[in-house]
This record gives C-alpha cells, sequence and structure tokens, in this order.
C-alpha cells in the first residue's frame, strides 16, 4: 500500500470491500439509464461483512474527483463484478464518459454496452459499485464502477425498476408520500377514467400549488423586510399603530377630553366641586387625569349631591362662618393650573 489510503468500494459478498449502489433516476423505465447517481451528498450508512459504517461525501469530495478525471481525460470504466480489480479479463459493461455535480450528488454520465442493457433490462444485474479512493478520510479518486448485486450501502434502489405494470415498493411508498402531501395542500389527487391514479398529473398539480405558496412566501418576506418586522403579527400591530401625526393627536385629545369629563362629571355627582370649579377641573382632569382624581377622592363634600338638595347652592363654610380654607391637596392642583390668587379667591367664594 502506498503513501495513501485506498478504500475499494466492492460487493459487500467479499468481506473486505464496500459496495455503493446509485439512486433510482430512471423515473420506473426499464431502459438503462444515460446517467445516474454515483454517490449521494451526506452521510452514507453501509454494511460490509458483519461491519456497519458511515462516510461522509461532501460538494468538495465532489470537485477533487471531477478535477482528477478530468485530468486523467480519459472515459472511466463500468465492469462487472470488480473484474478490473482481479487482474483477470474484464469486459467492460460501459464507460463513464463523463461526471457532473448535481443538487443530489455526483451523476455519472455512461455509455452501456449492448450486452449490459441486455443484462440490466432483464435484471440479471441490478446495481452499481464504484471503487473509491480515499486520502486521509476523504474520497478523492474514481477509480472504477462495477454492476453487481451485493450493494453494501443503505437505502439505494436499483438501476432499472422491476416492471412497470408492477410498481415496486419504492414506487408505493413515493405515491402514498405524494398523496399525503396533496392532501396537505388541499390538492386533488387526479384520476383516470378508468379509476387508476394518475401520479404525474397529480404531482404537477402539488407542483404548482407549491409554486403558488413560494411565491406568497417570498411577497410576504419582502413585506416583512420592507417594513422591519419579524412577523405578520408584528407587522399587523404596526399597521394598526399608522395613524397620521395630526389625526393621532386630536384623537388623543379627544380621548383625554372625554375622560376629563367624566371624571368631572362623577366629582361633582359627589358633591366634591361647585360650579365655580369647573372650569379649572376640567382643565385639570385633561392636563393630569391622575392629579385630578387624587384630588377629587380628597376633597372633602362641599356641595350637595343628588340627594342633598335641601342645601343647594350655599358654598361650604368654616365653623365662624367664613369662607372654607384649602386643603394642601386642593393648593397644590390650583399651583399645577397656574392659577392666580384672584381665581383661588372666587373659587373659595364658591363664585
Amino acid at each position: 500500500m502506498n503513501a495513501y489510503t485506498h478504500i475499494l468500494i466492492l460487493s459487500a459478498s467479499q468481506g473486505d470491500t464496500l459496495a455503493l449502489a446509485p439512486l433510482d433516476l430512471t423515473d420506473g423505465a426499464q431502459t438503462p439509464p444515460d446517467e445516474f447517481l454515483l454517490i449521494r451528498f451526506g452521510e452514507n450508512d453501509y454494511t460490509k461483512g458483519e461491519e456497519q459504517g458511515r462516510f461522509a461525501f461532501s460538494e468538495s469530495d465532489a470537485d477533487a474527483i471531477l478535477a482528477d478525471f478530468s485530468r486523467r481525460a480519459k472515459d472511466g470504466v463500468i465492469d462487472y463484478e470488480h473484474q478490473t480489480l482481479k487482474g483477470v479479463e474484464a469486459p467492460a459493461a460501459g464507460w463513464i464518459t463523463g461526471l457532473a455535480k448535481t443538487a443530489a450528488g455526483l451523476v455519472a454520465k455512461v455509455d452501456w454496452t449492448d450486452r449490459a442493457k441486455e443484462r440490466l433490462q432483464s435484471r440479471e444485474y441490478r446495481y452499481h459499485s464504484p471503487v473509491l479512493h480515499f486520502r486521509e478520510g476523504r474520497p478523492y479518486q474514481l477509480h472504477s464502477v462495477a454492476l453487481t448485486n451485493h450493494p453494501a450501502l443503505h437505502g439505494y434502489p436499483a438501476l432499472v425498476a422491476d416492471d412497470n405494470s408492477k410498481p415496486n415498493q419504492e414506487d408505493k411508498k413515493m405515491n402514498e408520500h405524494l398523496k399525503k402531501i396533496a392532501a396537505l395542500l388541499g390538492v386533488t389527487v387526479v384520476a383516470l377514467a378508468d379509476g387508476k391514479e394518475d401520479e404525474k398529473a397529480t404531482a404537477d398539480a402539488v407542483l404548482a400549488k407549491l409554486g403558488e405558496a413560494q411565491a406568497a412566501n417570498a411577497a410576504t418576506a419582502e413585506l416583512l423586510k420592507l417594513h422591519d418586522t419579524p412577523t405578520i403579527e408584528a407587522l399587523g400591530v404596526k399597521i394598526a399603530g399608522m395613524v397620521p401625526a395630526a389625526e393621532k393627536a386630536e384623537l388623543q385629545l379627544r380621548l383625554a377630553k372625554n375622560d376629563a369629563e367624566k371624571a368631572v362629571a362623577k366629582a361633582f355627582s359627589d358633591g366634591k366641586l361647585v360650579e365655580a370649579q369647573r372650569e379649572w377641573a376640567l382643565k385639570l382632569a385633561e392636563k393630569d387625569l391622575q392629579a385630578f382624581s387624587d384630588y377629587a377622592a380628597k376633597a372633602p363634600k362641599v356641595a350637595p349631591g343628588p340627594l342633598d338638595a335641601s342645601i343647594a347652592g350655599n358654598p361650604p363654610k368654616n365653623t365662624d362662618g367664613a369662607p372654607k380654607s384649602f386643603t394642601d391637596a386642593e393648593l397644590k392642583v390650583f399651583k399645577t393650573l397656574n392659577l392666580s390668587d384672584e381665581q383661588i379667591n372666587k373659587i373659595k367664594e364658591g363664585k
């Protein structure tokens, strides 16, 4: 073994090697594909003999293999059961004419021999197994690919479907999954005249619905970005508060005046005010409703309430008959309103 660490991806039945099978890109067709997925991106689980393991395949790994394939400038061989590695006659089953990186992983473009096509169509061979060289735990070179019936990698279906008239288990699972997605999106499963379901038409309808949702999401995202809000709920709150400044100020004044009138009316009803106090009471309540409420709560009863009509019109007097003096709380209110001594005296006299 040279300075590099080699892991040969071979048939699992040989004990010391590992087989990779491709993802099925044939859409259920029995014709061998013109291209197929060699290795998918992400974590790949495998069983090699009694050993279970996992290796990762990333875009940088794919780039390394692509660069090496381009540097060698020759088609890659596809053989049977890795005969190229055994030093025996190794007829080609096909040739890898190119590699390409896709969203799913590394894809091989292949030119099959007539014999290989027949054997794949008759299902004598169903899976493929690439031979990868690893360096420091990362794949960097594709040596060759073999047709095999003993893949070690988990979850990879066959190159060619069993029979178009009898969908395999993977097809059935996919169709059921499609139905669930259609139900979630409110898409009606398309039925043919003979009562069967048209999976392609249903899939097209699902994709159209997803496209609409994606467009709506994009518009929503743009709207949220425009208004600098994280959610639709936050945007609603913000829009609700988008009142022109002049209208907002006028509304606040109307609300404050309404609250002030209610508070003053209650104070009159409780006998805490006389008519001469109405103007300053309204001003105070509009300016500082809490201050007026505190005053009204502490102020003594100075005028008849609804049940005190017998003393209506008499201003509050001290025991000596003189006009009543104001409390500290009342004087604080007068000071807040910037009332003159003359105005205070008129209030004291009940005028």
